[in-house]
This record gives structure tokens, C-alpha cells and sequence, in this order.
């Protein structure tokens, strides 16, 4: 349901822009921190442009959180729709947004030693896998400057360097081994929840960093 109503906010506001003959659109193909995606953008004078697209997300990073390694299983899926100003003319332009993934983060952690879990060592046999989810909101706003404009004539290359601003992220975690029923254990599951969670609120942004290739057709 939401990733339908996300895709009807996008549609409808490309159908919403003035159609005409001379109108300057274009697309593009891009790979980067949101995956791999692809952009539709049209032109409007003087200096702006807005620009829309989509990812899937193919790649699962590893993560070091409160000394712990994990999978990160990033969102499979973004959104983003957004206005483009070019204030110089030119390529060079600054933007903004929103990023709608309808995905929360999931991570998981498997151990073969000795592991630390709030401040106690534990066999890493008897934890099992953790696993996690980081919830954000579905719908985050972003900024972001970058060089290239999709709605040009001709063919060229375009570059994002942005963020998009998550806010207060939530944490859970669980353990599938046997020491995840013992009181201790959790209380310190608990205690290394509330370290991660901390570290991961001290920086509250998804990067946004795209490069790709795009094709402008009017004018």
C-alpha cells in the first residue's frame, strides 16, 4: 500500500506538469548509495527542473555497530521526487526533495568466537544470529547540489552528492541461541540495543551519491 501511494505521488506529478511541443525532458540511468535507478525530468523556465525516479537496492553491506560486525540489508526499494534550480546557469545546481523508501533496514550478525554484548562476553555458539531492524520514516526529506542536467538536449553525464534526512531512528534486537531466554543475557541485549541505537542517532542522514548517464530530447 504505501509503495502504490508513492508511486501515484510521483505519477501524478509529472502528468501535472504543462504539456507542450517544446518542452525539455529527459532521462537518465544512475547507479550509487540508493542502488540501481533511473530518473525522468522536464524543464521549466528559467533555471529549474523537476525530476523524479526510482531504485532497487542490490547491495548488502557490512556495518560495525558498538564493536559488533553486521549485515546491513539495505531498503530493496527508493522513490525520490524533487526540484532541481540551476542558479548559474549551466550544469551546476543545488535541490531538493523527497526519499520514500517503504522498507525498514534489517541487520543481522552471526558469531563463531567470543562476542561482547553490553560490556559481557558470550559464546558466540550461544547467542546464534542477531538480528535487528531499523525503523526510519517512510517519507524523509533531502537536499543535494550536483552537476548535470537531465533536461537538455543531448547526451552527457550527471552527478548527485546529497542527503536525505532520516531523523530519529529505532532499534531492535534479537538473538536465536540458546542464551536468548537467560535473564542476564537479556538485560544485556538490552544495554547494547540502547549503545547502538545512540550511535546510530548521532548522524541521522542517508547519503545520497549518484553517478549516471543521461539523454535530453526538445528545446
Amino acid at each position: 500500500m504505501r509503495a502504490t501511494a508513492a508511486t501515484i505521488l510521483l505519477l501524478a506529478t509529472l502528468l501535472a506538469l504543462p504539456p507542450a511541443t517544446s518542452a525539455q525532458v529527459g532521462v537518465g540511468i544512475r547507479a550509487g548509495t540508493l542502488g540501481l535507478g533511473a530518473d525522468v525530468a522536464f524543464a521549466l523556465p528559467p533555471n529549474i527542473q523537476v525530476r523524479g525516479g526510482g531504485a532497487i537496492q542490490p547491495w548488502n553491506p557490512r556495518f560495525t555497530i558498538s564493536d559488533i560486525e553486521y549485515t546491513v540489508n539495505l531498503p530493496g526499494t527508493f522513490v525520490n521526487i524533487g526540484i532541481d534550480l540551476f542558479p548559474i546557469g549551466g550544469g551546476f545546481r543545488i535541490g531538493g526533495g523527497l526519499l520514500y523508501e517503504p522498507d525498514d533496514i534489517s541487520i543481522s550478525g552471526e558469531f563463531t568466537g567470543n562476542v561482547d554484548i553490553g560490556g559481557r562476553s558470550y559464546n558466540g555458539s550461544e547467542v546464534g544470529t542477531l538480528t535487528g531492524t531499523v525503523s526510519t520514516k517512510a517519507t524523509v526529506p533531502y537536499a543535494m547540489i550536483g552537476f548535470g542536467k537531465h533536461a537538455t538536449s543531448g547526451i552527457g553525464l550527471f552527478l548527485d552528492l546529497g542527503a536525505a534526512f532520516v531523523g530519529e531512528q529505532a532499534l531492535t534486537l534479537t538473538a536465536t541461541g540458546a542464551v536468548a531466554s537467560n535473564p542476564q543475557f537479556i538485560a544485556d541485549l538490552e544495554g547494547e540495543r540502547l549503545d547502538a541505537e545512540d550511535s546510530l542517532n548521532k548522524v541521522k542522514i542517508y547519503p545520497m551519491v549518484n553517478l549516471g548517464l543521461r539523454i535530453g530530447f526538445g528545446g
